[in-house]
């Protein structure tokens, strides 16, 4: 099977330029690298012009979006397998090699997408175990975005495998690290309604993939780390109010057609609120959301 790799960036050249020795060291190297490049300047472009790597590069810009240069990327690459990495990761040596296995061994292609796992070593003050155990317990109670199993809660939002969690089936893919068979992007596509830095693409994918009757995989065998560079990141208020606006667009695409698990995502817009009760931006963020999906839904019961 050929493997491409796609890489969307923007503005983040010296994230970049560290990623990139992690991919060129691979055992098994990629067939292509395909990038997509929204940045305001060019730089990129005339780097991988003149850098040596051992597989063939095409670098494309295009307009901002997260979603849509996946989706360009997607268009213009040609392998059997597609691999999505951001740009601030480090693979391990090995990270394309174990996700081929797993695709290779599945002869009757039921498994769709397979992610690897998010090997950061967290600091582990006594504040900092104190607040992971609260705040885990915080998500956990309301259903919100947390470490549990890796599958959906009744909410519609997603949770990611606990640590030490064996490989196996899972239902959410983390956005820095996924591969698909190529045909399952005959059914589905990133959507471009999540616009700019797309926050929560990765759920809806993931939603879309399992939909479409394909399974997702998670193999703990590739590794990587993701370095989450501060480069274009939503700050903590845009970041809270995007989480509202987004979750309540993907909710009622893809959860509000079963009727019970609407008590679920009240109880999760109000998890939102607890869980950001210690930070003011958070807290007004999460307000601004709110106003803004009930200003939707006003607009929309008035016409």
């Amino acid at each position: 099977m050929k493997v491409s790799v796609i890489i969307c960036t923007r503005n983040r050249l010296d994230d970049f330029m560290k990623t990139l020795p992690s991919v060129a060291a691979q055992t098994r190297l990629p067939d292509e690298l395909i990038v997509v490049d929204s940045s305001d300047e060019n730089k990129l472009g005339a780097y991988l012009t003149s850098a040596k790597l051992p597989f063939p590069v095409r670098y494309f810009h295009t307009q901002p979006g997260l979603t849509l240069q996946r989706n360009y990327g997607i268009h213009e690459s040609s392998s059997e397998l597609i691999f999505f990495f951001d740009d601030d990761v480090n693979l391990d040596k090995n990270y394309l090699a174990e996700i081929e296995k797993v695709f290779a061994s599945d002869v009757d292609h039921k498994i769709g997408a397979v992610g690897g796992t998010i090997a950061n070593i967290p600091t582990q003050t006594l504040r900092m175990r104190f607040e992971t155990a609260l705040f885990g317990f915080i998500r956990a109670f309301f259903g919100i975005v947390g470490t549990r199993n890796g599958k959906f809660y009744p909410s519609g939002m997603p949770s990611h495998p606990r640590k030490n969690q064996p490989s196996g089936f899972i239902e959410c893919l983390s956005g820095c690290c996924m591969a698909f068979r190529r045909d399952v992007f005959e059914k589905v596509k990133f959507d471009e309604a999540l616009v700019h830095y797309g926050l929560m693409e990765d759920v809806d994918i993931s939603k879309q993939t399992l939909d479409s009757g394909c399974k997702i995989y998670y193999q703990t065998s590739a590794t990587l780390i993701h370095n989450e560079s501060p480069m274009n990141r939503l700050k903590v208020q845009q970041w809270a109010e995007m989480s509202v606006v987004n979750y309540d667009y993907l909710f009622r695409k893809s959860w509000a057609r079963d009727k019970w698990r609407w008590l679920f995502y009240y109880w999760a817009l109000i998890g939102l609120f607890v869980a950001n009760f210690h930070s003011l931006k958070g807290l007004k963020g999460t307000f601004a959301g709110v106003k803004r999906i009930v200003g939707h839904a006003f607009s929309v019961t008035s016409r």
